[in-house]
């Protein structure tokens, strides 16, 4: 059987036929380039699954309504203009424009969706010491790398200057990503998964501010730091100095700057298309 190629979403949305589904299961127990690629998908469509779709302000819907308000008692020229049909389309037009917005707005503000999480810190923190690869650790390569930060993932080559990305793998059953950044001497593991963080959990860590983004920190050697932005979990375990962490910190994605009107308007309608082309 050949590559499954495009038939990869259809193949894990369970879309295509028995025969054909019966073909790529046993195709893919000797093509590493196609379960890769699978996977891939299951782990975009998981993402996905994280993102609610919040209900326009009740601002808005006030302002909406208010365009039903009772007309003049005595009719005008404006009243009869307004019974105009080209009008009218104008109006409903408008009004549709104004809910679009007003969705992309709330939409490309929302923050903190997803399924809480609780990572693995203390193992982390063991692997980090005493480095060994747990039997169910899957390789990424750096192919598949560049393809999952086309899907949002962060897998930098490199992070706080010099420290260059050495190895990457899928760990806790395929559901976090562990990408590992050296010098040759300190050494900086990065851990992304889905969801979001329930701050009661994080015993022995403290809320502090790096780079301008709030983050948690759990002080010693190794340091361990934590946050979450946009439904994914980001946890950097290293024995790195503080000014460069907080430059790896710097460099991934962080959720404590505000945005203005434009631009969560724009991140708003941009996340409604990608809904929208994956429906």
């Amino acid at each position: 059987m050949p590559h499954l190629g495009a038939d990869v979403a259809a193949y894990v949305d369970g879309q295509l036929s028995d025969a054909a589904q019966r073909d790529a299961s046993t195709h893919l127990q000797t093509c590493d380039a196609c379960e890769k690629a699978v996977r891939q998908q299951r782990l975009l469509k998981s993402r996905m699954s994280t993102v609610a779709t919040p209900g326009p302000p009740a601002a808005l819907l006030a302002s909406l309504a208010g365009l039903a308000a009772d007309p003049p008692a005595r009719e005008s020229w404006w009243v009869r203009l307004g019974r105009s049909v080209p009008l009218r389309a104008g109006v409903v037009l408008a009004s549709a424009s104004l809910a679009v917005v007003g969705t992309a707005y709330a939409v490309g503000g929302s923050e903190r969706v997803g399924d809480e999480v609780v990572p693995s810190y203390a193992r982390y923190a063991a692997d980090f010491s005493a480095p060994a690869p747990g039997p169910d650790d899957t390789i990424i390569t750096a192919a598949a790398m560049d393809d999952l930060t086309e899907f949002g993932w962060a897998c930098h080559d490199t992070l706080a200057g010099d420290l260059h990305r050495v190895s990457g793998s899928f760990t806790d059953s395929d559901e976090v990503i562990a990408l590992e950044y050296t010098d040759g001497s300190a050494r900086l593991n990065l851990f992304e998964q889905n969801g979001v963080i329930d701050p009661s959990t994080l015993t022995g860590f403290r809320p502090e501010t790096m780079a301008g983004s709030e983050v948690w920190v759990r002080g010693g050697t190794p340091m361990v730091v934590t946050w979450d932005d946009a439904g994914t979990v980001f946890t950097i375990v290293t024995d790195v100095d503080r000014d460069r962490v907080e430059q790896a910190v710097a460099e991934l994605p962080t959720g404590s700057h505000e945005q203005g009107v434009g631009q969560r308007v724009g991140n708003g309608l941009t996340r409604m298309s990608s809904w929208i082309g994956a429906a």
